[in-house]
């Protein structure tokens, strides 16, 4: 697995940058200046972009207030998870949700943190995990999240990139997440769909 040195040095490899990075905690050079400034909204961008199964995760939301007054929206406010980059669902209890199933809430802002409002008692989410250290993301993972990063630092070390190598390293990226999203849907087996009375009549 890779180290954040190495993802940066994955970055610079991308654009065509021959010089490399060799430690990134304390390398002064502009290659390391710029690739520390964008690491980690690179990484998060990429964690959002698609749902990596390595980073997914369940867990109970911290309750903030249940509210009885009739003028209000929602029934319950809960704390939005500190290690949360995309919250996927509030858990129904029903494991392939349909329209109908899936639970409504929405996302707000108090003088501290988000806030998610639901009126789903004792809510669950399904989520991706802020996942920092490297030695938990797979191969397809760096290799997209250093596309992303790559996108981020050409205007910066190619004085303004005048040679379009950050368009050119966004559409690798999104070549990238869609290749692990087929990957993955072989990695898991969903129920069948009910078959309709319209396609049973057809049989």
């Amino acid at each position: 697995m890779a180290s954040k040195t190495e993802i940066c040095n994955m970055a610079l490899s991308n654009l065509g940058v021959g010089k490399e990075i060799a430690n990134l905690d304390t390398e002064q050079s502009a290659e390391a200046s710029a690739c520390r400034r964008y690491y980690d909204q690179a990484r998060d961008a990429t964690l959002r972009d698609f749902a990596w199964p390595f980073a997914q995760k369940r867990r109970a939301l911290s309750l903030i207030e249940m509210f009885t007054v009739a003028t209000a929206e929602w029934t319950y406010s809960y704390r939005y998870p500190f290690d949360c980059v995309r919250i996927h669902r509030i858990m129904s209890g029903i494991r392939n949700d349909t329209r109908q199933s899936r639970v409504s809430y929405e996302i707000l802002k108090d003088d501290a943190a988000r806030i998610l409002y639901t009126d789903e008692a004792d809510a669950m989410i399904e989520y991706t995990e802020r996942v920092e250290d490297p030695s938990f993301y797979p191969a397809d993972f760096e290799i997209a999240f250093s596309f992303r990063l790559s996108a981020l630092v050409a205007p910066r070390l190619s004085k303004g990139d005048p040679f379009g190598l950050r368009a050119s390293a966004m559409n690798t990226y999104m070549e990238e997440i869609s290749r692990a999203k087929a990957a993955s849907a072989n990695e898991v087996q969903r129920d069948e769909l009910p078959i309709s009375e319209f396609e049973r009549s057809r049989d």
